[in-house]
């Protein structure tokens, strides 16, 4: 009795025992109690002594119990562990990949404004300069007859846009954020110039703005990521003139003007040769 009294009050004083298998510690101490009570009442000494070692055995097996369910908690939370720190490892590295990623719309974004900055100069020099053809008060005016007449038209229209490369296992693209990123470009892009300069810049700040937007996906096979190509060609402006280039003679010299509307055979101008309407 006195060994199964030491073995059932080791069990409880083991805190893990306790935590871990409450349970068969209940069995051991009932089964101690049950002893006591047959030698209470004068039992037999060997039904005694059986449910002394019955409840000694249960002690020890709680003791057992606890010590492989604590080191199994033990390989379970460590088992967690691992698998936060690899998925921080990959967030990491999706991050890093991002960054990358953005640098690169950057750039892009930066080489679409240049672009469109010299599509705005190009378009500023095709555009006809501003003269003041009016006749002033009691201005003679004379007949200059009209040799040459030319019909230009607006410069050449550079026309972008952007392929969604897939790069990584089978994914799903973010396809929202290409969007926004485009609006976002395009509001920006309007800003820049005016007139068919602005629509050229504004279309290309839509570029910008959709490389901007590259998404970060993951799929069942590992990170997924999408990449923007832009791509662009020239593509000839409309027939629409823009103004009319023409030379004409007074004076025995030749002169130059640059007029909205077609003229005739000869043009009206004043005593130095400025044309007059």
């Amino acid at each position: 009795m006195e060994d199964a009294r030491v073995s059932v009050n080791a069990a409880r004083d083991n805190p893990q025992v306790a935590s871990y298998a409450p349970a068969e510690l209940d069995q051991a101490v009932a089964t101690l109690r049950q002893a006591d009570d047959l030698a209470a009442r004068g039992g037999r000494l060997g039904e005694v002594h059986q449910l002394a070692t019955l409840a000694s055995q249960r002690a020890a097996f709680a003791q057992d119990a606890a010590r492989t369910r604590s080191e199994q908690a033990a390989l379970m939370v460590q088992r967690r562990a691992n698998d936060a720190q690899s998925t921080a490892n990959l967030s990491q590295r999706q991050a890093e990949s991002a960054q990358v990623q953005a640098t690169a719309a950057q750039a892009q974004a930066e080489e679409a404004q240049r672009v469109a900055s010299s599509m705005q100069l190009r378009a500023d020099a095709y555009a006809p300069p501003a003269y003041d053809y009016r006749r002033r008060p009691n201005e003679p005016l004379y007949e200059a007859n009209v040799t040459y007449v030319r019909a230009v038209v607006g410069p050449p229209q550079q026309r972008c846009w952007v392929d969604r490369e897939r790069v990584g296992g089978p994914s799903g693209v973010n396809i929202p954020g290409a969007i926004i990123g485009g609006v976002i470009g395009g509001i920006l892009g309007h800003q820049i110039g005016g007139g068919r300069g602005q629509d050229i810049a504004t279309g290309i700040g839509v570029v910008g703005g959709a490389a901007v937007g590259a998404n970060v996906g993951r799929g069942s096979d590992g990170p997924v990521y999408t990449q923007n190509v832009q791509r662009c060609e020239y593509v000839p402006t409309s027939a629409t003139l823009d103004y009319w280039d023409v030379t004409y003679t007074y004076g025995g010299y030749e002169h130059r003007v640059q007029m909205t509307t077609p003229p005739g055979t000869t043009i009206w101008v004043n005593a130095q040769g400025e044309p007059r309407v």
